[in-house]
């Protein structure tokens, strides 16, 4: 069997593990809390985003990302609120977002290196809106190479330029040739935690999680996700997030 037979049927039986990243504070919500822990039709914020992972069924366990601060209370109070059974902890994570997915990677590394986890997903913790179907059609996707990532399509009405530093334009970048970036993203976990360590050596912190891997060449595929998937980062994100999930729940 070749090495690379190897590394796919490892990939196919190992675990798939989902890194939910909560150590931002979101200033720009002007809340008196993390905006994660903010309520949502009567639970934390939080408490919406792990219930899709944990419907899942591609996904086997998640763990947590926590301020250093708040680490122990979202074990002793988020966690129980949330009834997740396949969190497996909470560790602290870094200043920025980058040093917060190499902590999980850190947590995670024997794992990851002795093959028993396969496939390793990052997602914003305030991102409540994703999809079980969403997350298990990118992790089918992301087994099949290096990564994939949740995209969704420009609007149709929207045209984005690229200017000049004397202000004439560049470029211009007709919708459909465009989509945004969003989470989770899933990766190979060993090709992610090299990555990562390269970084690392580097001083390289990305914007998001596959950029540490296609600075050094990996293809990462797109998977086209729901326009729903948004990010809570003010007030009215999360009037828009109520209103979806009421939505939802209607018969």
């Amino acid at each position: 069997m070749t090495s690379e037979a190897t590394g796919q049927t490892a990939r196919s039986t190992g675990v798939t593990a989902a890194v939910i990243l909560c150590a931002g504070q979101g200033t720009r919500m002007r809340a008196d809390r993390n905006k994660v822990l903010l309520p949502l039709l009567g639970k934390p914020l939080i408490a919406h985003t792990l219930a899709a992972f944990e419907r899942a069924a591609a996904v086997d366990e998640i763990l947590l990302v926590a301020h250093l601060d708040e680490v122990t209370y979202f074990a002793r109070e988020v966690m129980p609120v949330a009834e997740m059974s396949k969190v497996s902890g909470v560790i602290a994570g870094g200043a920025t977002r980058h040093q917060s997915e190499q902590c999980a990677l850190d947590a995670l590394r024997e794992r990851i290196t002795t093959n028993e986890i396969a496939l390793v997903m990052i997602h914003d913790g305030a991102r409540p809106l994703v999809t079980p179907e969403e997350i298990n059609q990118l992790v089918e996707v992301a087994r099949e190479g290096a990564g994939a990532i949740l995209i969704t399509p420009v609007a149709a009405t929207e045209t984005l330029l690229q200017t000049r530093p004397d202000g004439s334009i560049a470029l211009i970048a007709a919708p459909e040739e465009l989509a945004r970036a969003q989470t989770p993203q899933a990766f190979d976990a060993r090709l992610l935690l090299a990555a990562y360590d390269q970084a690392r050596r580097d001083g390289f912190e990305g914007t998001d999680t596959a950029s540490s891997l296609e600075r050094l060449g990996y293809a990462i595929r797109a998977v086209y996700g729901g326009v729903e998937n948004l990010k809570v980062t003010t007030p009215d994100d999360l009037l828009r997030a109520e209103a979806i999930l009421r939505a939802r729940s209607e018969p």
